[in-house]
């Protein structure tokens, strides 16, 4: 009775000695997908000190509202691509041989603009830039959609993934077996180097480049190997 318990606790310690995780290897893949922007987003500001704060209030709402009125009117903007962005009233003061004089009230206030059509960029630009008060900053280009990029983004870089794995499956005397786990790490928009560029020049109106736009996405693998 000994014999035959010693005899079967060697071969469940064989079969345990024998039995190993089987090899994966562990990847990254990424890609990238060129498109064209087809909008533009902006900020525009208007500053304006008064005496009063109901002065400096009106003649900033005034000046906003004179350009977004251009917007619409002139460029076929529409009321729900125009929002405020910032408001602010507060008081303005100089200071005179270590004394705190207050000039009158500062009235801030900041709106984001979509422009949906961007061949009309240049034409907007200038005709914002001619009004006094009024600062343009911040532009950024984008695509409206961007689902199809989007999708062939996130394929290659499966693709890309499993390049990868079978060159290190192949290269440690292994081939790519199944898949074990996969998972999106995270998509990202960019424009290239000359990003968003509005030159003015006179005569010839303004100028407006926006570059190209790369659409990329990574993932994570993990394959498993086989002889």
């Amino acid at each position: 009775m000994m014999r035959k318990i010693c005899l079967l606790l060697c071969i469940v310690l064989l079969v345990s000695c024998q039995s190993t995780d089987a090899p994966t290897v562990s990847v990254t893949g990424s890609a990238s997908v060129e498109t064209h922007p087809d909008t533009l987003s902006f900020t525009l500001s208007a500053v304006y000190t008064g005496i009063t704060t109901e002065e400096a209030r009106s003649v900033t709402s005034g000046m906003i509202g004179y350009s977004t009125a251009l917007l619409r009117d002139s460029f076929d903007v529409l009321e729900e691509d125009i929002h405020t962005e910032f408001f602010s009233i507060s008081p303005s003061y100089t200071y005179k041989d270590g004394e705190e004089i207050l000039n009158g009230q500062t009235a801030v206030q900041r709106v984001r603009v979509t422009l949906r059509d961007i061949e009309k960029a240049g034409d907007v630009i200038e005709s914002l830039s001619k009004l006094d008060g009024i600062e343009i900053y911040n532009l950024q280009a984008d695509k409206s959609d961007k689902s199809w990029e989007i999708m062939k983004a996130r394929e290659l870089a499966v693709h890309d993934a499993y390049a990868k794995a079978s060159v290190y499956a192949n290269a440690s005397g292994y081939k790519i077996g199944k898949l074990i786990s996969l998972s999106d790490e995270g998509l990202m928009n960019a424009l290239d180097d000359t990003m968003v560029y509005a030159e003015m020049s006179s005569g010839s109106g303004t100028e407006y480049y926006s570059g190209v736009m790369d659409i990329s996405d990574s993932v994570s693998a993990v394959f498993s190997l086989v002889e």
